[in-house]
């Protein structure tokens, strides 16, 4: 990584943003989502089907508040894919999970907060078919095992009381092979 200048310190737009993580943290609603069995792998899928996404965070107006997801990453691992992988990030205002799939429990990123999400995380999942989907972002990543794919978001793809964020990953032929590097999610509101 490269120095930063002492003009760093200083930038605004980095000042704000790190603010808001700042606060967000000491009040006890900013969440990391990473496998608590270190080292597992997620499998993603051999084309895009629009019921099966490789991650899903959704909530159903069970606690009032807004979740925004800061950034995530993804380390290529296991088995190489098959081919450019893709990766989509969609936004639906509805509650997509529909069963199924393996969850995850979001943790405070508060040593001393006792903060529940109020959102579910959980990977291969079966979805309901879209209601008013967005596509937001679409990326190819090229094949390199250890590869870290890791966009921030800039606190910018937000669900209200109920919605869902939805991640594709797939890649033809051999689908993509992940270790969460880990989700960074807010609560807010």
């Amino acid at each position: 990584m490269a120095d930063l200048p002492l003009t760093y310190l200083f930038d605004p737009v980095r000042y704000e943003d790190r603010a808001k993580a700042y606060s967000s943290c000491l009040g006890g609603r900013r969440f990391a989502i990473a496998h608590q069995t270190p080292g597992t792998t997620i499998t993603g899928q051999t084309s895009f089907v629009a019921t099966t996404p490789t991650f899903l965070i959704n909530q159903a107006n069970s606690n009032g508040r807004r979740v925004i997801l800061s950034n995530f990453a993804l380390c290529q691992d296991g088995t190489p894919a098959g081919g450019t992988i893709n990766i989509l990030v969609a936004l639906d205002p509805a509650n997509r999970y529909s069963s199924g799939g393996t969850a995850i429990t979001a943790q405070s990123t508060m040593a001393d907060s006792d903060y529940a999400p109020g959102f579910s995380f959980r990977y291969n999942p079966t979805a309901s078919s879209p209601s008013t989907v967005r596509y937001l972002y679409q990326w190819t990543q090229p094949i390199y095992a250890g590869a870290v794919f890791n966009p921030d978001l800039h606190d910018g793809v937000a669900i209200g009381q109920t919605g869902s964020i939805l991640i594709y990953t797939w890649a033809s032929t051999t689908a993509p092979t992940w270790s969460i590097g880990g989700f960074d999610v807010l609560e807010e509101g």
